[in-house]
């Protein structure tokens, strides 16, 4: 992808905010036949990674009735983006980001089959489910660098927002679906058929990433995997608005996120619901989330990306606090459809920012970072959520989670409003120093 002569970033706030025929392009990037095809690979992956989900989550609670188990499940799962996620971004930006992902999802596959077998004959045990979930982190921490940064790949640039958006919308459509489907299948099929139907659907995208065809990219083989993780890092420390963005996501994944690893909890010991309503209770925040990417994909610019990242945190903050103190399932899938909707405001607008300012031979690296602070800090989150929940109650855990999210949110929205004005910055495409410090000036290109 060579380097674009106007900064579409910059143009941008001249359009409206929503075009008049946005709604007829909101899924303009889906007339991309490789992106369509790695869309529709990764969606029917998806629902089967949520089935999954929630099915090992319900046959923990079963085993040993403790909520810090379920979220210790959920800190290995997730423990391996923490370690490995920025080694996964310097790979992705070496190696072809294909052959990377086609590795990863056939692991999955195969330790989801593997898991189902055990299951079958009654003979799993909970150090065996722990130890595949660690192992199936490890998988997804070196995959997911990958999976974000090869949408700018198979889209041009200007429809690189949409993507990212849509990217998003089928995620968290198959996170409506997933545990809806799970919880139907759990008294049909049993756990095992959940994890034999998620083995299953990788194929989907295995499928989907051979036929594709990727323009051919440049791999720096520069100054190995160290090497290049430094890069990434000085270039976070040369535009540390960045960081304040990275800020933002990993308050969210630390204190907000891990409220979904206590669903089963929640549903059955507060609202007392069984299987089948935690998957309709999950149903609620998979479709808020759909509902704000769809409306995400129909914008055309960024100029206001930094306002609404803040503001929905805040929003999110807020619903979570509210959550803790639910007593019915209506409302508590109504907070849910919010939480799912705010969720997907930070995660989606954080991604797109984050792509639009980084030049393309960094864009793996960078997007290591997001997904070191979205996914990588949730161990901790799951860890310390299970921990509080355990000794302090599932609500106290929720309602102390959503109270540090809004301290942060409100603190940073006093300290630094120049945040709102993220998405009108230029994006920084140049890695050779400015011409000020070639001349021995100082540059502080950030704010």
């Amino acid at each position: 992808m060579g380097v674009p002569t106007a900064n579409p970033v910059e143009a941008a706030p001249l359009e409206p905010e929503i075009a008049p025929g946005a709604l007829a392009s909101m899924f303009r990037s889906l007339r991309h036949r490789d992106f369509a095809l790695f869309w529709s690979g990764n969606f029917l992956s998806n629902i089967g990674t949520w089935m999954q989900n929630l099915a090992l989550g319900w046959q923990i609670l079963l085993m040993t009735n403790s909520p810090f188990l379920v979220g210790l499940n959920g800190f290995l799962g997730t423990l391996p983006s923490l370690v490995f996620s920025l080694p996964g971004g310097a790979i992705a930006d070496r190696l072809n980001r294909r052959k990377l992902m086609l590795t990863t999802q056939t692991s999955m596959a195969a330790l989801a089959l593997i898991l189902g077998v055990l299951t079958s004959f009654r003979v799993v045990k909970i150090s065996e489910i722990l130890l595949i979930s660690l192992l199936t982190g490890l998988a997804t921490a070196l995959n997911s660098p990958a999976y974000q940064a090869i949408v700018s790949d198979l889209v041009p640039r200007k429809d690189l927002m949409n993507a990212v958006a849509l990217n998003s919308a089928q995620y968290n459509m198959s996170r409506a679906l997933g545990p809806t489907i799970a919880g139907l299948a759990l008294g049909t099929v049993g756990v095992a058929g959940c994890y034999y139907l998620n083995s299953l659907s990788f194929f989907a995208l295995i499928v989907a990433l051979l036929i594709l065809i990727i323009p051919q990219r440049r791999h720096d083989m520069g100054p190995g995997v160290l090497g290049a993780v430094l890069d990434g890092l000085r270039f976070l420390n040369r535009y540390r608005i960045l960081i304040i963005l990275l800020s933002v996501i990993s308050f969210i994944s630390l204190f907000g996120l891990p409220f979904i690893v206590l669903m089963p909890v929640f549903a059955r010991d507060l609202l007392n619901l069984g299987a089948s309503g935690l998957g309709y209770l999950m149903a609620g925040s998979g479709l808020g989330a759909v509902m704000a990417a769809l409306t995400l994909a129909a914008r055309r610019t960024a100029s206001r990306n930094g306002g609404f990242i803040v503001s929905s945190g805040t929003v999110f903050a807020l619903a979570l606090i509210l959550l803790a103190r639910a007593q019915t399932f209506g409302w508590s899938f109504f907070l849910l459809v919010v939480l799912g909707a705010t969720m997907v405001g930070v995660a989606t607008l954080t991604n797109t920012t984050l792509q639009l300012l980084s030049p393309p031979h960094l864009r793996g690296r960078i997007m290591s970072f997001y997904v070191l602070a979205f996914v990588g800090l949730a161990p901790l989150g799951s860890l310390w959520m299970g921990a509080v929940a355990e000794r302090l109650g599932t609500r106290f855990a929720l309602a102390f989670g959503g109270a540090v999210c809004l301290l942060y949110f409100l603190i940073l929205l006093v300290s630094f409003p120049h945040i709102r004005r993220v998405g009108e910055m230029p994006s920084f495409e140049l890695a050779a120093p400015a011409p000020a410090a070639a001349a021995g000036q100082p540059v502080n290109p950030g704010p």
